[in-house]
């Protein structure tokens, strides 16, 4: 099995098809990408830091209590840094899961950032959720050329890949969840966990 790791481009990450890697670098000035036949190979490659240099990081998450029962609950957590007063923490009403709460939080951190995109700023979303980031990326845009068949959460895809298409100074990473470990994006991710954990369970 081969891997396709993009450390710059819309969407940094590790995808599994070049159709995927295509879309996150086509166009995109100076992207910088690899073919690599590990996974291994491919997560050293997008580690170090001078591949890409956005203004700031956000990362976001979603929580759900009781996932797939009638009684869900879910919450958002967007973190920006501590005791930043754009952190938010917020309930979700309705019929929830883990991934509405997951695409809602990444929706949810685009209208915060409203000003400093219109603004031209560089910035990356850090989320633990692959389906999220794919939603607005990849699966978005193949959901849009095939004129958006009724897919689980489509209002929720359409309106993330809109935000995605048409604000290309905003990128995604991808990381893993919950590994304990001190670096800023697992850091900030924790935050970001802690927020949303704390929303579902207040709803």
């Amino acid at each position: 099995m081969v891997y396709y790791a993009v450390a710059k481009g819309r969407t940094v990450g590790i995808f599994d098809t070049w159709a995927e890697c295509q879309q996150s670098v086509k166009g995109f000035k100076n992207a910088l990408y690899r073919k690599t036949e590990t996974k291994e190979e491919a997560e050293a490659f997008i580690l170090p830091e001078d591949h890409h240099e956005p203004a700031y990081y956000v990362y976001t998450d979603g929580s759900c209590l009781h996932n797939g029962q009638k009684n869900a609950t879910a919450g958002i957590g967007i973190f920006f840094g501590v005791e930043d007063p754009r952190n938010v923490s917020k309930c979700i009403k309705g019929k929830q899961s883990n991934n509405t709460a997951e695409l809602t939080a990444l929706i949810e951190a685009y209208a915060i950032l409203e000003d400093d995109i219109q603004k031209g700023i560089s910035i990356t979303i850090v989320s633990d959720s692959e389906y999220a980031i794919r939603c607005a990326s990849s699966y978005g845009k193949k959901c849009e050329s095939q004129g958006w068949p009724d897919i689980p959460n489509r209002a929720l895809v359409q309106r993330a890949y809109g935000l995605y298409r048409d604000k290309p100074n905003v990128r995604f990473l991808h990381i893993k969840a919950h590994t304990g470990k001190k670096d800023p994006h697992s850091i900030g991710n924790a935050y970001a966990d802690q927020l949303a954990g704390q929303a579902s369970g207040q709803c």
